[in-house]
């Protein structure tokens, strides 16, 4: 794969390029936001209780793990923007199955939103790490990662609104079909954002050539894994990504629940809350990209975000029930500030560390790592509730975990000074 865009690419590619991949991450997002959201008011007609959705979300990404393990050889075979758009129609399948009240189109929906989650993050990489500004990498990649927050903000505002305007099957009807749309629009730009059809080939995975399908495939998996186990810079950034992602995963799902269940919120307001801390959160995302590229080091950086969310948790296990609506959105913003916002800070400083031809494959083995976060989240989380049946002591629970790794990290950057 080339290290810079082909010359043929339009002077309109890096644009092209941010808005394509921030659409994909938003709707990727907003997908699986949506279990969350919707969970305190239609568990009972799945026969659950709220907290179960952590369940639905460590399906997910249990399955984006592997689809972005396997998405490196895909996108190279098919190019980044057809991935990208199987991500969209495997996400509007997802909603579709949500529809029914039925267990296992649940199960289904999940390992859906999981599939479609695992590719935008590989796929964005190979199209930014080619089309944006050597210069301007950090940033492109934070607005590129404000599609997190921006796609929960849209679930936490249009959601309820949806529910309340017409159904929860209806509306997840109608969000299905703008994943679809939005599918078909972004293919016009394969042409300005693909790779020349040569380079898009890749590399025999190891034993592809000498047994079959089945080594081919374990090869495919192993490889992306061994390019970041073998470099200690990529090492220490996937710990870092599993440990933080295990904090947003916490933050993101069970926030509303909290809100609804223990300070006696309406799922309107909670929701509301949620959303005005994802604005927030994208300026923050843009700010920190602005940051890690001017004046401090992104493994620094990356420390400190740390211990902010590690201090943001505890804010938010604390805050007395009864609590005024601007101090709970106070808290809510810290929250998402930090827990939140360190992804876009992440993969600038991923691509630094790794040759072009490898950084899809290398995204998607260090999002393998960040995923496994997630699952362990959602799961963990669910755990906390049952020994401690508090939200606010899971919350604290959960905030040591940050804290020492965030003390590692800049320790860390401390030393390769």
């Amino acid at each position: 794969m080339n290290a810079s865009p082909p010359s043929a690419a339009p002077a309109s590619a890096p644009m092209i390029a941010l808005v394509v991949t921030l659409a994909v991450q938003a709707l990727a997002s907003f997908s699986l936001a949506v279990p969350s959201v919707l969970a305190p008011a239609v568990a009972s007609e799945f026969g659950m209780q709220a907290q179960h959705v952590g369940w639905l979300v460590s399906v997910a990404y249990l399955t984006a793990m592997l689809a972005g393990l396997s998405c490196g050889a895909l996108s190279r075979r098919h190019g980044p923007v057809r991935m990208s758009q199987f991500a969209l129609l495997a996400m509007a399948v997802a909603l579709v199955c949500c529809v029914f009240t039925q267990a296992w189109l649940l199960l289904l929906a999940g390992v859906l939103i999981g599939v479609g989650y695992g590719i935008p993050n590989p796929t964005a990489a190979d199209i930014l790490s080619r089309h944006s500004p050597r210069e301007r990498r950090g940033l492109f990649f934070s607005i590129k990662q404000t599609g997190v927050p921006a796609g929960v903000a849209i679930t936490g505002v249009l959601i309820p609104f949806l529910v309340a305007l017409i159904d929860w099957r209806s509306a997840l009807l109608v969000m299905a079909c703008v994943l679809l749309v939005v599918a078909l629009l972004i293919g016009g730009a394969r042409r300005s954002l693909d790779p020349p059809r040569g380079s898009q080939s890749a590399p025999a995975a190891s034993g592809e050539h000498g047994s079959g399908i089945f080594r081919a495939l374990a090869g495919s998996v192993w490889q992306p894994l061994r390019i970041v186990f073998e470099n200690p810079s990529l090492r220490r950034l996937g710990l870092v990504s599993l440990v933080y992602a295990f904090t947003q995963v916490v933050y993101l799902s069970f926030l509303v629940s909290a809100l609804k269940i223990e300070h006696q919120m309406s799922l309107t307001a909670a929701a509301a809350l949620l959303s005005a801390s994802q604005i927030v959160s994208m300026v923050a995302r843009v700010g920190w990209g602005y940051v890690s590229d001017r004046w401090v080091d992104p493994g620094r950086l990356l420390g400190l975000l740390g211990l902010g969310m590690s201090a943001s948790l505890m804010m938010l296990a604390f805050v007395p029930v009864g609590a005024s609506p601007a101090l709970m959105l106070g808290v809510t913003v810290v929250c998402a500030a930090t827990a939140v916002s360190w992804n876009g800070v992440f993969y600038a400083d991923l691509v630094r560390h790794v040759a072009p031809a490898d950084v899809t494959r290398a995204t998607g083995a260090t999002q393998f790592l960040t995923f496994m976060g997630g699952v362990t989240g959602g799961a963990g989380f669910v755990g906390l509730l049952s020994l401690t049946g508090s939200y606010s002591a899971g919350f604290a629970v959960v905030a040591l975990i940050p804290l020492v790794t965030a003390l590692f990290m800049l320790r860390s950057a401390a030393r390769s000074r």
